[in-house]
């Protein structure tokens, strides 16, 4: 677990209290009355979004992605591969490090048969995100850092034909609210933050949760798409 001592510094004490603070601004009633569909970006997104899903009986499903790393240096992303395949890349970092573009789209390849598919095995039983064609959709994360993952996500959906899509998060970076928030149809968020340290410090609390216990609450929500549509 992820505990901060830092009083002065967390906005929530855990996901459950971020959730809470989030369905004080989110639009519920048009979410329902349009059958937006919640999509988790991580697996603290899963928590946030199955308490949604389940309270609203709103549909819900998860979107895989994973960091492309740099060589040598396991603490720089240089870009996001997502499980349809779509990759975003932080095109200035990688040409200022001198790496090929063909390294970029061969390491998404690598990571997506790897990892990306492996928890889709673990998650949905082998199935692909479900169908959003035409559907308004609402990303949901615990936090937002860099931005590559809602970046991707976004990239995702968006050439899946969805109809709009809108992002949730209880805080993230001031300056990426102004990039996001020309992508997107709405941002709902509580804290817009100057100079952002990382996702985990404006926690008092952070469990980290393991694939068993994201496992139990997709079992536990009744509109989890996948389980909902008795594929699986």
């Amino acid at each position: 677990m992820v505990e901060n001592s830092d009083f002065e510094s967390y906005l929530f004490n855990d996901r459950k209290d971020a959730y809470n603070a989030l369905v004080e601004i989110l639009p519920v009633k048009v979410m329902q009355h349009e059958k937006w569909v919640l999509i988790a970006l991580s697996s603290g997104g899963v928590e946030i979004a199955a308490k949604l899903s389940q309270r609203y009986e709103l549909d819900f499903d998860l979107l895989f992605s994973k960091a492309i790393l740099a060589p040598n240096n396991d603490e720089c992303q240089l870009g996001m591969v997502s499980e349809t395949k779509d990759i975003v890349i932080e095109e200035k970092l990688v040409k200022s490090f001198g790496i090929p573009m063909d390294f970029m789209y061969e390491e998404g390849e690598r990571l997506f048969f790897k990892y990306i598919k492996e928890y889709q095995n673990r998650y949905r039983q082998g199935l692909p995100i479900s169908d959003l064609r035409n559907r308004n959709i609402l990303l949901i994360d615990e936090g937002c850092e860099t931005g590559l993952n809602a970046m991707c996500a976004l990239k995702s959906v968006i050439n899946m034909g969805i109809k709009k899509v809108s992002l949730a998060t209880p805080f993230l970076a001031d300056d990426l609210f102004a990039v996001l928030d020309m992508k997107v149809d709405k941002i709902y968020t509580v804290h817009q933050i100057k100079d952002f340290i990382r996702v985990s410090y404006y926690y008092r609390e952070l469990p980290e949760l393991k694939p068993k216990k994201v496992i139990e609450l997709l079992q536990k929500c009744n509109y989890f798409l996948p389980f909902k549509k008795g594929e699986v």
